[in-house]
């Protein structure tokens, strides 16, 4: 097998098990040269450790992206998580139009629970569509499908009209999966076929709230479809191995609620898929 190069931009907690800490794990057991690309720098992740510090890089990426000319570095596939700023989307925007990917992920990570994250506002609402118009597949949440469409939150959404509201804003040919849906007592992503009839794959939903899951999910998915995977068969795994890994984080009766998900039974099984 011919390794495959996907660049991944995310912040980088310190403290937190997300981001790009979860997803480098996840793409390098899937056999790809990953380039990690931290959009800022945190002491941890921001849901229940307080105020974090931040390092914002925007100064620093067109520097690294100058760099990556002069050395000739391409890149196959790249997935795109939490950036942070309405400078750092544009660079971002134009270093990907002269890269000439055969796919892009973005993960576009604007809010959760009907609320838009904090120090996020209309601005950078606007500078993720126009990110995600260059994408090949998004991964949002209902939250975040909610802010870039318009739409009212609900946490129950129509998924149909959603989901055509999304494909709206993209280019031809992409496809926008809602990853965190729950029908009845399961969780999981839905997304229009070519018929433009609302499908849907999940598992059981297990008790808790777990952070990194989207991050995880979201390697997983762009791992996947860059490995020639279909859009359905992409879902399907991913679902799979989370479900996996919130398990095990389970039965791990861990004291610390704060630490992302445990990775290694999703590791052991992307491992037996090479």
């Amino acid at each position: 097998m011919i390794l495959a190069a996907i660049l991944v931009a995310q912040d980088l907690s310190a403290v937190g098990g997300i981001s790009l800490s979860a997803a480098v794990p996840v793409l390098t057991a899937m056999q790809y040269e990953v380039a990690a690309l931290p959009t800022s720098l945190l002491s941890t992740h921001t849901s229940g450790y307080g105020k974090p510090a931040v390092v914002d890089l925007s100064s620093w990426l067109p520097a690294v992206f100058d760099h990556w000319t002069r050395a000739d570095l391409q890149f196959d596939a790249a997935l795109i998580g939490y950036v942070g700023s309405v400078q750092l989307c544009q660079q971002l925007t134009q270093y990907l139009s002269r890269q000439p990917l055969d796919l892009l992920v973005v993960d576009p990570v604007l809010g959760d629970l009907g609320e838009l994250y904090s120090g996020f506002d209309q601005q950078y609402v606007e500078a993720m569509r126009d990110l995600v118009k260059t994408a090949d597949v998004i991964l949002p949440n209902v939250t975040e499908a909610a802010l870039l469409t318009g739409r009212p939150y609900q946490p129950v959404p129509d998924l149909r009209a959603t989901l055509t509201a999304l494909q709206a804003g993209l280019k031809p040919g992409a496809h926008a999966v809602i990853t965190d849906v729950t029908r009845e007592d399961r969780i999981g992503c839905a997304w229009l076929d070519e018929r433009g009839a609302v499908q849907f794959v999940g598992e059981p939903r297990l008790p808790g709230h777990y952070n990194g899951t989207g991050d995880t999910l979201a390697a997983a998915i762009a791992g996947l479809l860059g490995r020639g995977f279909s859009l359905t068969r992409s879902l399907e795994l991913a679902n799979q191995w989370m479900h996996l890994a919130v398990a095990e984080t389970l039965a791990e009766r861990r004291t610390d609620p704060r630490q992302g998900i445990a990775l290694a039974q999703m590791l052991r099984a992307i491992l037996s898929l090479n």
